[in-house]
């Protein structure tokens, strides 16, 4: 685990380009999971979770000295676009708020799932990164949950 402190500059760009995302997909509809997830209240605004998933992305690129391949692109290239990874060529970042333990599911068998934590809610200038899993280790009953139709891996898994 080790914590990623951001800048000013880098919160700004990482929020700047999170709105950008969420306006770029206004009126799309939800993944069935996402939308259960609403319903339940177990989700955060979208807006609110675009910024902290580019925070915890940019924090990840930022710590282990990679790309960010920054989400945001127009919904009609999303079929282009959607199995290009997050951080590098093979970093899934997923970050929780509540939780402790990181989601992940069979789109992401073939990389190296990465967990985050924004600890500054303030300002979101702090990421505690708990570090990496390979998912097609963590793909079987133990750690499957039927809610997510997906895994659940606590952070206590996740290795630097």
């Amino acid at each position: 685990m080790m914590i990623v402190n951001l800048s000013q500059e880098e919160v700004r760009v990482s929020t700047m380009l999170a709105t950008e995302r969420w306006l770029t997909k206004f009126g799309s509809e939800d993944k069935p999971n996402y939308a259960q997830g609403k319903a339940d209240g177990k989700l955060e605004h979208e807006l609110l979770s675009n910024i902290r998933a580019n925070v915890c992305e940019w924090a990840v690129a930022k710590q282990y000295n990679v790309a960010w391949n920054v989400p945001w692109y127009p919904n009609h290239l999303h079929p282009q676009r959607k199995s290009i990874a997050d951080v590098h060529s093979n970093f899934e970042v997923r970050s929780i708020r509540t939780q402790d333990s990181i989601p992940f599911w069979e789109k992401d068998k073939d990389n190296y799932v990465f967990g985050a934590k924004v600890i500054d809610t303030d300002y979101y200038s702090k990421v505690e990164v708990y570090g990496y899993i390979k998912a097609t280790e963590y793909m079987n009953d133990n750690w499957y949950d039927s809610y997510i139709n997906g895994w659940r891996v606590p952070v206590t898994e996740f290795k630097e």
